[in-house]
């Protein structure tokens, strides 16, 4: 830590913030808290109370959306996600977290002018293109807990805004939970960051409800309007920060 850390109240607050984005776009919530919270915590530190936070909320998220999962779409783009993720997290520990960070950034960056300017492939991701996406999701999301990689594939894909958000909760439902086996076993994650976790956890969940209202109520434009500006936003913010 750095010595100024937020408060409890801060951390509840952003929490919440961060839930209404996941709840309405199905991703987006554990990089908002975590290019904010960075300011005041180490990225190893954080992350293992973000598992925590968006644990609960990717549960909910997903008993939601449960029965208009593609589960061949997502088994195939998740094993090899799950088979690199010891690879990313051992990167988190071992590179430069700064590094990292700012590289991630510029490719989300990246892939945001794309869908901006109108760029989508026209036919759903093959298996090889699945495969290929879960594992530089995997590295990704094992060594930061971004699962943005994944989403951007997805959203520069002709899916509709249910069969996008969908195939993004799935994936990252299942992602979260070896995320956890594995921060349990390394012992980044421990008692102490779920007790810490709690309030903001409560929060979090608060927000994922009602942004998951939200977006039943949402139009297909407005939902790519929200995706998009949310991971620009992220990606800016970790290019200067």
């Amino acid at each position: 830590m750095t010595g100024d850390e937020p408060g409890i109240l801060v951390v509840a607050l952003v929490a919440f913030g961060a839930g209404l984005i996941r709840g309405f776009t199905g991703f987006g919530g554990p990089a908002f808290m975590l290019a904010i919270l960075t300011l005041f915590f180490t990225p190893v530190s954080i992350v293992s109370k973000i598992l925590v936070v968006d644990f609960f909320a990717s549960l909910y998220l997903f008993k939601l959306c449960y029965r208009q999962i593609d589960w061949r779409a997502t088994i195939t783009m998740l094993v090899p996600t799950l088979v690199f993720m010891p690879l990313g997290h051992w990167l988190l520990i071992e590179l430069d977290p700064v590094w990292m960070k700012r590289a991630i950034a510029m490719i989300i960056a990246a892939a945001c002018v794309m869908m901006l300017v109108g760029f989508r492939y026209r036919h759903p991701m093959t298996r090889s293109w699945l495969v290929f996406v879960g594992i530089c999701a995997g590295v990704v999301f094992g060594g930061t807990y971004i699962a943005l990689v994944a989403v951007v594939f997805i959203l520069l894909g002709p899916y509709d805004k249910d069969e996008g958000r969908t195939l993004i909760i799935s994936w990252s439902f299942f992602t979260v939970l070896g995320f956890a086996l594995i921060s349990a076993v390394s012992g980044t994650t421990g008692v102490d960051d779920v007790i810490t976790a709690l309030p903001g956890a409560a929060t979090y969940l608060l927000g994922t409800w009602m942004g998951s209202h939200g977006f039943r109520k949402s139009s297909e434009k407005l939902f790519r309007r929200a995706a998009i500006a949310t991971l620009l936003a992220l990606s800016l913010f970790n290019l200067v920060s």
